[in-house]
């Protein structure tokens, strides 16, 4: 004797199905704004409320104007972008192209290069088309942010995977690579407060042994599946339970802002984990605090 499955047992799992898609779509859809405010003496008093937008890890997504009206709103001084703006695995040039020629209309806009970038094979020409955007691609170089004629400096590290291939770079220790990198960045900058931008949090180690001021990453996307208590359940680079997915880290007088991201990439959901913006506050501490 067939038992049947009662009527209303069936609209209940109808309902929850309905309810778990909706929730699948509003956290990997609606990009949420973090405000960090971060106080430091060496901050030049002209960069004081010095507002900086963090972008990183679109992985070719497309918001469809809805990131553009959000970045307007904000209304940032300049803009930060820590690769992966587009997925080896699918590049879409023309969607990354896209947001960066309306940002730059925004503020003025600094990028580095993630892993996709580099393991993409197209990177050649992404930089092309950002540079004829008017982004500024500061891969192992730097720029100065001046107000006046007082600057901060704001260094760029390239991808590691510059120099792997894409069988390696999860498992090779790029540490030597970052310090040389930011030493021979460095040579050329003589402001008494410093910005890197560089991909990967799970470095935070080095950019502390080389006394980066502050650091914007991103790379972990949150650790994708983010549970109470646990945080982030694996990010590229970390692994399971990895430390840096989100937030400001501090280590010594080195600070990291670590982004969520705005795109997946092989693993296409995020839960618990919504898509981000964030923004970074500069604000001078005053020495006699």
């Amino acid at each position: 004797m067939n038992k049947q499955i009662p009527l209303n047992s069936f609209f209940i799992i109808f309902c929850l199905a309905i309810v778990l898609v909706v929730f699948c779509i509003w956290e990997n859809n609606y990009v949420v704004i973090t405000n960090y405010t971060y106080v430091n003496s060496k901050i030049p008093e002209e960069f004081n409320n010095y507002k900086i937008l963090h972008i990183s890890d679109l992985h070719n997504k497309n918001y469809h104007g809805r990131l553009l009206n959000k970045i307007r709103k904000i209304n940032p001084d300049v803009i930060v972008i820590t690769g992966d703006l587009i997925d080896r695995r699918r590049t879409k040039i023309d969607v990354a192209v896209e947001l960066a020629e309306q940002v730059v209309r925004i503020a003025p806009t600094y990028y580095v290069s993630g892993n996709h970038e580099q393991l993409s094979g197209e990177y050649s020409v992404l930089k092309k088309r950002l540079k004829q955007a008017n982004i500024h691609i500061i891969d192992n170089s730097y720029a100065l942010l001046n107000k006046g004629e007082i600057g901060i400096g704001l260094l760029g590290i390239a991808d590691p995977t510059i120099q792997q291939s894409e069988r390696d770079y999860l498992f090779q220790d790029n540490s030597k690579y970052m310090k040389r990198a930011i030493e021979e960045v460095s040579k050329g900058v003589n402001t008494s407060f410093n910005i890197l931008l560089s991909h990967r949090p799970e470095q935070f180690q080095s950019y502390k042994d080389m006394r980066v001021d502050l650091v914007f990453s991103g790379h972990a996307h949150g650790g994708q599946v983010r549970l109470p208590f646990l945080g982030g359940l694996y990010a590229p680079n970390q692994g399971m339970l990895p430390k840096y997915t989100e937030g400001i880290y501090k280590k010594g007088a080195t600070s990291m802002v670590v982004s969520r991201g705005l795109g997946n990439s092989s693993f296409p959901l995020r839960v618990f984990n919504q898509p981000e913006l964030v923004v970074v506050t500069l604000e001078k501490e005053s020495n006699s605090q």
